[in-house]
């Protein structure tokens, strides 16, 4: 897609409320100034949204109403809330190609995911877990009430099992999808647990949707390098049984669950890009995002854009169209949030490559808009980037990507890492403008030591949700913990 600057000039951004939300997308798993905006024009139009400066302890239109440090834990990840609860996961890797040593796993006593009673939001407690096997971290977790099955009217939680012990090829290690009755959020119990096969790290992202149609639950997970060439398994594959990245799992029965069918992007000869950035690993599937009826997937596909499957039929997954870079771009597909009503796809590149190289754009991850109205050839029609994602400059240390992106109503909710929670108003997908936006303290890194250097001290916002019963946005610093929020222009 070929770009042009049209105009450069201070613009004023127009604050718009928004309040309208969609019950099925929790996780759809993110101040009036006069800044310099920039208008691009793509091909089809397109407007780049800039919005406002912040620093570390910065908010506009949001203020804070509770906040739990989780213990001083560290490396906490992804967030749910449901029914007055919130459950927040925890980081963990394992960087193999440098060695064993290069790895993080959660140990001891505040590992797992953490239940929080958050009924009384100015005072959040911990009141349970769901305990992961020992060597592995559960990032994602998706909470949800059962509608059919033998479970039905039960709450049920799921994660993801990713292992982060000394070696992948551990045929015995953890990985897959484990299930829980969280009907007393204060006393789990573990109902379930798919194994997938040696020798990925397991289950990354996943969402879970409800299929009326066929009164059944499906959660569609990623399981990321499942198909890279591995001459040490019989498939040929990192896989040892030859799957895909994404895997369709049949939940109805959370006891019970089943893989109803799997993809690869090397079911239609991809990957299709060696590589448009500096990741050492450029095409895998991280993310999957169903649309609310659950017939079709989203999936991100790093440097291969976003997949579109219908899987009506779940047992077989039919390619639709995918979405393709521009020559410049750094690619990084990381996640997305679909709005069903306007066929509108909200994508979040997680980048943190400042410098990609000869003749890719310059900067960090950001928020694109594609058009799905034509499936087969999707158009992107709009971006969001903060300031400091924009070119080689930031205004403090820190990481400035996007990581997750919500849909609720017409406003996006994401998670910016560094540059905290930003609200964006997409009533116009074509021109994006900035609400609100919380960015918490700079807190200590509570993990020494950071093998990869990949935290600092600066602000490091891993997830968000929107509670839709009581309109406040809980988000999960990686440092400082959980963090409650209200809009103040709504």
């Amino acid at each position: 897609m070929g770009y042009c600057i049209l105009l450069l000039y201070r613009l004023p951004f127009l604050l718009v409320v928004k309040g309208s939300t969609m019950i099925n997308h929790m996780r759809k798993v993110r101040y009036l100034l006069s800044i310099v905006g920039v208008i691009v024009l793509a091909f089809p139009a397109s407007v780049t949204a800039q919005g406002g400066g912040s620093n570390a302890g910065e908010s506009f239109n949001i203020t804070v109403v509770g906040h739990n440090d989780l213990g001083g834990r560290g490396f906490n990840a992804d967030v749910w809330v449901h029914k007055g609860y919130a459950y927040v996961g925890q980081w963990g890797f394992g960087d193999w190609a440098a060695g064993s040593k290069d790895r993080f796993c959660p140990q001891g006593s505040n590992t797992s995911v953490l239940v929080l009673d958050t009924r009384d939001p100015a005072n959040p407690q911990v009141v349970g877990r769901l305990q992961n096997p020992p060597n592995t971290s559960i990032e994602d977790v998706v909470v949800y009430t059962a509608r059919y099955g033998p479970f039905k009217g039960h709450d049920i939680a799921a994660g993801g099992i990713q292992y982060c012990g000394d070696s992948h090829y551990d045929a015995n290690a953890d990985r897959g999808l484990m299930l829980w009755d969280v009907t007393d959020p204060a006393a789990p119990v573990q109902v379930g647990y798919l194994h997938t096969a040696c020798c990925t790290r397991g289950v990354h992202e996943f969402e879970v949707q409800h299929r009326a149609d066929l009164r059944g639950t499906f959660a569609y997970a990623s399981v990321p390098t499942s198909r890279y060439p591995d001459t040490t398994t019989a498939s040929g594959y990192r896989d040892q049984n030859g799957d895909g990245d994404f895997r369709l799992i049949d939940i109805t029965d959370p006891a019970n669950p089943v893989q109803a069918s799997d993809w690869g992007i090397q079911d239609i000869g991809g990957p299709f890009y060696p590589g448009q950035g500096c990741d050492a690993d450029p095409n895998y599937g991280h993310g999957a995002e169903p649309s609310d009826d659950g017939k079709l997937v989203f999936l991100a596909y790093w440097d291969s854009g976003f997949i579109a499957l219908d899987v009506t039929n779940p047992t077989l997954p039919v390619f639709k169209g995918r979405t393709v870079y521009p020559a410049n771009a750094d690619g990084d597909a990381h996640s997305a949030s679909y709005d069903d009503a306007r066929k509108l796809l909200f994508s979040a590149d997680e980048d943190f490559c400042k410098n990609s190289g000869p003749g890719i754009e310059k900067g960090l991850g950001y928020l694109r808009v594609y058009d799905y109205s034509n499936f087969a050839a999707p158009v992107q029609i709009g971006e969001y980037r903060t300031p400091n994602s924009i070119g080689t400059n930031t205004q403090a240390a820190g990481d400035y990507s996007l990581h997750n992106a919500l849909v609720v109503g017409t406003d996006i909710y994401m998670s910016w890492y560094s540059d905290g929670i930003r609200v964006v108003d997409a009533s116009n997908p074509r021109a994006i403008q900035e609400v609100a936006y919380f960015v918490p303290p700079s807190a200590n890194n509570p993990v020494k030591p950071s093998q990869r250097g990949v935290l600092s001290n600066a602000p490091q916002v891993w997830g968000v949700a929107y509670d839709e019963a009581t309109g406040l946005i809980y988000a999960s610093d990686m440092n400082s913990g959980l963090w409650i929020l209200r809009r103040t222009d709504q």
